[in-house]
Formats: structure tokens, C-alpha cells, sequence
């Protein structure tokens, strides 16, 4: 009975949501607040025990002499993360990078969609798509268009660097699987960096065969240029543009120092990620800005970024506690657990990887990391299968995630760049599909996703 009761959880917050009957928000709070007090009253215990499942979810509970931490530590690394590198496009960490590489591309199409790639994949560390469109279009849009080239290739450009750094431990995917599985930044994001690594590999080329392709297309000789010095000029300009005052050009090493080391750090997993953004934010937010009063106004805009993220992992905290606490999670596992052939079930993170590709293009992330994540793992557990395995494959369907309708920065990326949804959408997965395989296979390759006939 626990595990029909979980499935019908499942299904009514899945259905509600792909009919937008209901924000995720509301969503992931009520649905299963609602089942819980169901749970409750047929299991016979107080209907205040609800409570103290979601209390768990949220912050920790006791398994023996063990604490088992809540979604806070997730929350405190995605706030803290989100401004801080917020605070960093505010003062214009990245605007050297960018201008140095549109000088070097100077009107050469290959090196300006090499220089296009390399400021998205940048840009992208602040793990906002909108952000990153509306940055990267107004270093390099004007260039795209004076020199004739195709701004097709300029929205998956943009698009395909993001997917890849979509995977960084503060991004929306990371926020919602780290809670559902319970695991840390650093033990989740070393796997992934080697197919990471492997999908740059793939971009590079990308953007190397749109280059070729535009240098014949246009005519392009070596050696000369399609825009003149006065274009580039005003380009420059454009981006050293500060109507606020933000920008804190003498303080670009101290900055990117610290960014630096915030990073060496958090991969070394000497200090807890959230922690480390934490301090991190508060450094720079002092250091950046003498006002105190900016100091709180820089920090209240760019919360209103941060609030719809973490609001979703507060979410997935009472979803999880309540899966959990109440013992729907080991009855669901239990139950298709004895359903399925023994030989089989050493493979689920793979299948789980294969099950991504068309799951994370046609559902939410919610509906796919709060809604199919949390009954798939407990049975991987079963059969050997660990946290990060599972983590792990559940993000592999991201690098076609950007082709998909549902991404609402997407509409953003397409009125900017002037094409259509479905041109970008094929151009999009003529890549975005290798770069899928491409990580899929070095996961495997590496044991971050096991095969058991591999071993």
C-alpha cells in the first residue's frame, strides 16, 4: 500500500505539473504534504510526525549513531554561489576575456566563433542561461551581423557551451539531484569533469567547423578582415559600458584570484562548498563595494536571481523527507525491486543515463530529478549501485536538455540571435547528441557509470 500511495504521489505532482496546474514551488511542498497526512492516517501514527519527515528533509535526522544531512548545505552552496558570481559579471571580471578575444578574432569568422565559444563556455560559470545570452549577444551579436555571418551558429554557440557548464555544483540540475541523492559537490562533480572535458573538446570543434564553413561561405582570405578597426572600437566600448558604477577594472587580480582559489578549493573538498561561497561572497561584496548601503543593494538584486533555485530545493526537501520518513521510498524500491531480473539490475545507471536523453527533453527537470530520480535510485541502491553513480547519469540527458521547449531562457536566446526555435533546435542536436555519447562513453570508460561486464 506505501508503494501505490508513493506512485500516485508521483503521478499527481508529475501531471500537475506538465498540465501547469501548479508552480514546482507549490508543487513540491503541498502534493506530498497532502499524501503525507494520507501515509499517516493508514499507518495509524500522529499526523504531527509529518512535521518531523519534512524537519528531516530540510536539515538532518539520526540513522543510528550517523546524521544524515537535509537539503540545507545544497541551499548554502546555490545561494552563496549564485551571488557570488553574480557579483563577479557585476564588476567585470570577464570583460578582459572578452574584449581580448574579439580583438584577436578581428574579422576572421573561424577565430570569432572560437572566441564566441570561449566567452559562453566563461560566461557560463554563473550557471544562468538568460545571463549568459544576454552577455555573450552583447559582445559578439553587432559582430555576427556586420560581418554577415550566421547567427544560427551564434545561438548554438552560445547554447552548447552552457549545457556543458550546466553541470557545475551550483547549477539547476546539480540543485535538485544533490538533495534527491543526498551527496556532496565535490564527490558529484569530479566524475563529470573528464566528460566535461570531453564535450569542450567537441565545441572546439564545433565552433572550428562553423568557422571554416563561414570563412568560405563569405570569401574570407587570410590575412584580411570583414569589419573595420572603428567597428571593433565601438564594440569595445559597448562592453566597457558601466552606467551603474560596478565595474572595478584595478581590482580585476584580487578578483580573479579569489575566484580561483574558491575553485581549487571546492574541488579539493578542503572546505564545504557552501561555506567556501559563503565567505567568498561576503570578501568580495566588501571588497568590491565601499558602500555599505551598495553593498546591500548589490546583494538584494541579485538575490531575486538565487530565490526561484533555492526555493525549488526547499521544495525537494519536503518531498524527500516525506519519501523517506515515511518509508515510501523503500516500499516503491522494494516492490520494483522483486520485479526485476537479478542479471539486470547492475545496469540501471547506465539505463538511467539512456532513459535521460529523452526524459530531460520532453519532462521538467523537477518532474525528471523530483519525480523519476527519487524511485530509480533507492533500486540501484539494491543492487550495488552508489549515489554518485546514480547522480551521475542522471545528468548525462542535459547535453540535449537545451534543445527542449520547456527551457524558458531558450525564447530569450532566439528572439536575441534573430532565428527560428525549430532551425536552432536542429542545428542544436546535430551536436548536442555526440556531446551526450561523447560524455556517456567516458563515464563508462571511467567507472563513474558502471557496466558490469566491463569489470
Amino acid at each position: 500500500m506505501l508503494a501505490l500511495l508513493g506512485y500516485l504521489m508521483i503521478i499527481v505532482f508529475m501531471v500537475l505539473l506538465l498540465k501547469k496546474k501548479i508552480s514546482p514551488f507549490a508543487g513540491l511542498i503541498l502534493v506530498p504534504l497532502g499524501f503525507g497526512f494520507i501515509v499517516a492516517a493508514y499507518m495509524k501514527v500522529p499526523m504531527l510526525d509529518v512535521f518531523d519527515w519534512i524537519y528531516q528533509g530540510l536539515y538532518y535526522q539520526f540513522n543510528g549513531t550517523k546524521v544524515k544531512t537535509g537539503v540545507a548545505p545544497t541551499i548554502t552552496l546555490l545561494l552563496f554561489a549564485i551571488l557570488y558570481f553574480s557579483i563577479m559579471l557585476d564588476v567585470g571580471l570577464f570583460d578582459p576575456l572578452s574584449k581580448v578575444l574579439i580583438k584577436w578574432a578581428k574579422g576572421d569568422p573561424l577565430r570569432l566563433c572560437l572566441a564566441t565559444a570561449a566567452i559562453s563556455m566563461v560566461v557560463s560559470l554563473d550557471g544562468d542561461g538568460t545571463t549568459t545570452v544576454l552577455i555573450v549577444t552583447a559582445a559578439v551579436l553587432s559582430l555576427f551581423k556586420k560581418m554577415k555571418m550566421k547567427q544560427l551558429y551564434l545561438a548554438v554557440l552560445i547554447a552548447i557551451p552552457n549545457s556543458i557548464m550546466n553541470l557545475v555544483p551550483w547549477s539547476g540540475p546539480m540543485a535538485r539531484a544533490m538533495p534527491v541523492l543526498n551527496i556532496g559537490p565535490k564527490e558529484f562533480f569530479v566524475p563529470l569533469i573528464p566528460g566535461m572535458i570531453g564535450a569542450i573538446v567537441l565545441t572546439v570543434y564545433m565552433a572550428y567547423s562553423y568557422g571554416k564553413k563561414e570563412r568560405a561561405r563569405l570569401g574570407y582570405s587570410s590575412g584580411s578582415s570583414i569589419i573595420n578597426d572603428k567597428d571593433l572600437e565601438n564594440i569595445i566600448t559597448s562592453i566597457n559600458e558601466d552606467p551603474e558604477g560596478l565595474k572595478a577594472p584595478k581590482l580585476l587580480p584580487f578578483n580573479f584570484a579569489l575566484t580561483v582559489l574558491i575553485m581549487v578549493l571546492l574541488i579539493l573538498d578542503v572546505i564545504n562548498g557552501g561555506i567556501l561561497f559563503l565567505i567568498g561572497t561576503a570578501i568580495a561584496v566588501i571588497v568590491n563595494f565601499k558602500d555599505p548601503n551598495l553593498q546591500q543593494k548589490r546583494l538584494t538584486a541579485n538575490g531575486a536571481e538565487a530565490l526561484g533555485p533555492v526555493s525549488l530545493v526547499f521544495g525537494a526537501g519536503v518531498i524527500m523527507g516525506i519519501l523517506n520518513g515515511s518509508g515510501i521510498s523503500s516500499a516503491m524500491a522494494q516492490q520494483i525491486v522483486s520485479l526485476l531480473p537479478a542479471n539486470m539490475g547492475g545496469y540501471i545507471p547506465l539505463l538511467l543515463a539512456l532513459i535521460s536523453l529523452p526524459g530531460l527533453f520532453f519532462l521538467p527537470n523537477d518532474a525528471f530529478y523530483f519525480g523519476i530520480l527519487p524511485v530509480i535510485a533507492p533500486i540501484a541502491y539494491s543492487f550495488g549501485a552508489t549515489p554518485v553513480d546514480i547522480g551521475v547519469a542522471s545528468l548525462m540527458g542535459q547535453a540535449v536538455r537545451f534543445a527542449s521547449p520547456l527551457v524558458a531562457f531558450l525564447y530569450v536566446l532566439v528572439d536575441r540571435t534573430e532565428v527560428s526555435f525549430v532551425d536552432y533546435q536542429k542545428e542544436y542536436l546535430k551536436w548536442g547528441i555526440p556531446s551526450f555519447f561523447i560524455q556517456l562513453v567516458i563515464a563508462v570508460l571511467i567507472g563513474a557509470i558502471p557496466v558490469p561486464f566491463l569489470y
